[in-house]
């Protein structure tokens, strides 16, 4: 498993709308999502 070098940033708010960005660019990265989709879903040049 490859673990990724992000930092997080501190805040003194109790939530905040990127809490899972770290979680889901880990997950897109270790599924190789971003080969998968341009495979299927070809950019039209």
């Amino acid at each position: 498993m490859n673990i990724l070098n992000d930092k997080l940033d501190t805040t003194n708010e109790l939530l905040t709308s990127r809490i899972g960005l770290i979680t889901l660019a880990h997950t897109i990265q270790v599924l190789d999502l971003s080969k998968t989709i341009d495979q299927h879903f070809p950019a039209n040049v």
